[in-house]
């Protein structure tokens, strides 16, 4: 509201115009608008209009705000007739007026004068009035009265904000009083259910930790930090506690929870906003178990998740634009992929190629290998481990373990180092002892994460590789990426595609059948040599006169490669993500990278657009 108008308001009250300074009265215009969540809560349900009058909590606040006179009895008067002037347009405008009058200013009041009253900067509401549970809804049909939400509880908490930092507020939950459901500002929970839904669309702050919300602007603002620099959630935690510092120094002390930002937070606020742009994206809401401890109460959701993503999973799987496909009819068109391998992996079973989940991340083996905990270490060794070891009682084998556990020490690397520079100024050279014992000591890590590249930049899809970047297992990869004819694209350059080729001929594999099988352009020069005749006959990319044009190759067929290069840097990210979590992180930024992408296409005018679906994964 402009201050003429705000003016034009207390014309019919000149006793206020000579208390209050025009500053004072857009202060208190501004606060109001601030609270009129809290007062229409306040507000009996049946009507729709501001409440009669401010509650007398809101009043010393306002009150100690403005720096009124300390007689109750004449603040609370004046302040009655102020709300009388103004209060029908606090009311009127809309609620998105009131974030807009939120300032450091504001937040300054608020935490000095509106604390010790129990009032936050903004606190946080359920954003329904009513029972959403559809069986209360059946049960008490035409009584709409009954399902109105009642007996609001109040938590102390923070709102992690992106604007104003680590912010006090105050969370309320309501209840139904017929199905007792509970009802808080992002989810609500039935009393016997155990469960807890997530309202639909994505809610302004979401709650991460007991006591904790962070600022839905923030959770995006970490995101894409992490798809696009790199930033762990740790880094981005500290990251965040730099910038505002001075909020977190002037954080009222009195608050039971402190302001401290950690790196699970931000990872859990990655997952968790994710969980619910999806199912925003869906039509769906998302329900979690509300029993469970925070740490695994995401598990079942992001493996359904991850299961989704199997395959043709991604959303722009079907994606295909001018930089990756020519002569775009559904009958005939040329689409051209690249696929490829990068290092990055976690945590998996010692057993080679086994894909068993991890009872814990410290484990070496998965539930069905996990008797190999009591055998030997010691490569083709399989006798039973002495107590408080990991090898037989073979003093071979022992000694075999406390070098290993010796040359973990900085002590005796820096040793090893000088024994090395001492042998290259020498003429001698070391002697050999012969074969040498090998074991695993520690936890293997999963091979690479194969990728599928559109050859303009657009990730089709991923899978893991558990033991070695094998043909067979990039031959399941294609498989289950492209599982119909129509589905396949005309092109799939692979840097061992001759190898591939033998594969499929050998196995009497013709899935891939109309498919050219290239080698990309880089490889076939640097890495193929040229007496390889059935590479040069079956994958050399000059075979196919589609894929040039004017002396020029029509595709980059090095899309992957430099793919990898900003994929394979989320190594140090993941390297200790537990499986349904490291899937889920992969595809997830995999998935915001396409967005992208994507965007960048049609920013340059190369008519990024999708296949119809249905018709990719049809069986003719």
């Amino acid at each position: 509201m402009a201050a003429p108008s705000l003016l034009a308001c207390f014309q019919q009250f000149p006793e206020i115009m000579q208390c209050f300074s025009i500053d004072s009265l857009l202060l208190l215009f501004r606060l109001l608008q601030c609270l009129k969540e809290r007062l229409s809560w306040l507000n009996p349900h049946e009507s729709d209009g501001p409440p009669a009058s401010l509650p007398s909590d809101v009043k010393r606040f306002l009150a100690s705000a403005l720096h009124m006179s300390s007689s109750s009895n004449t603040s609370d008067s004046l302040l009655d007739r102020c709300w009388s002037a103004i209060g029908a347009s606090v009311w009127a405008s809309v609620s998105s007026t009131a974030d807009s009058w939120r300032s450091k200013e504001l937040l300054d009041v608020f935490v000095v004068h509106g604390i010790p009253e129990g009032i936050a900067f903004h606190d946080l509401y359920p954003p329904v009035r009513s029972c959403l549970d559809l069986e209360c809804e059946r049960v008490h049909r035409g009584s709409s009265a009954t399902r109105k939400l009642t007996r609001l509880t109040a938590t102390q908490c923070v709102n992690f904000t992106r604007e104003f930092g680590p912010v006090p507020v105050v969370s309320y939950s309501a209840q139904c009083r017929s199905c007792y459901t509970r009802y808080y500002p992002d989810y609500y929970v039935h009393e016997r259910r155990s469960i807890r839904s997530y309202y639909p669309g994505l809610p302004t702050s979401i709650e991460v930790a007991k006591h904790v919300y962070i600022e839905d602007t923030l959770c995006e603002h970490f995101t894409a930090s992490m798809v696009v620099a790199w930033v762990s959630g740790l880094n981005n935690a500290k990251i965040y506690q730099l910038q505002h510092s001075a909020a977190e120094a002037h954080f009222p002390l009195s608050w039971p929870i402190r302001p401290k930002l950690t790196g699970l937070m931000v990872s859990d606020a990655f997952f968790l906003y994710a969980l619910l742009r999806d199912h925003d994206g869906h039509g769906t809401h998302l329900i979690l178990r509300n029993d469970a401890d925070h740490s695994v109460r995401l598990d079942q959701a992001l493996r359904e998740r991850n299961a989704v993503m199997v395959g043709p999973g991604q959303e722009h799987w079907n994606h295909i634009c001018d930089r990756c496909c020519t002569r775009k009819v559904i009958d005939d068109t040329i689409r051209a992929v690249v696929t490829d391998g990068v290092t990055i992996g976690r945590p998996c079973c010692g057993v080679h190629d086994c894909k068993g989940q991890l009872l814990s991340q410290r484990a070496r083996f998965c539930s069905d290998h996990l008797h190999l905990e009591r055998q030997c270490s010691v490569h083709g060794c399989e006798n039973d481990v002495d107590q408080g070891s990991k090898t037989c009682a073979i003093e071979e084998h022992q000694a075999l373990e406390k070098a290993n556990t010796i040359r973990r020490t900085a002590l005796f690397q820096l040793q090893q180092r000088l024994e090395r520079q001492r042998q290259q100024n020498t003429d001698g050279a070391p002697e050999l002892d012969g074969p040498k014992l090998r074991a695993r000591f520690g936890r293997r890590w999963t091979h690479n994460e194969q990728l599928c590249v559109a050859t303009c930049g657009v990730v089709l899809g991923r899978m893991t590789m558990y033991g070695s970047e094998a043909i067979s297992g990039v031959k399941v990869f294609l498989h289950r990426l492209f599982p119909t004819q129509q589905s396949l694209p005309r092109v799939i350059f692979y840097d061992s595609a001759c190898q591939l080729k033998r594969h499929l001929l050998a196995a009497g594999d013709h899935h891939f059948d109309a498919v050219a099988l290239p080698v990309d352009v880089f490889h076939m020069k640097s890495k193929h040599k040229e007496s390889d005749d059935f590479c040069g006959l079956h994958c050399n990319p000059a075979l196919w006169p589609d894929l040039y044009e004017g002396g020029t190759w029509r595709f980059n067929s090095s899309a992957a490669e430099m793919t990898n290069a900003w994929f394979g840097r989320f190594s140090s990210i993941v390297r200790e993500m537990r499986q349904d979590r490291y899937d889920f992180f992969l595809d997830e930024v995999i998935k915001q990278r396409n967005h992208m992408t994507v965007t960048e296409l049609a920013l340059h005018g190369s008519n990024p657009c999708q296949l119809d679906r249905g018709w990719l994964l049809s069986v003719q």
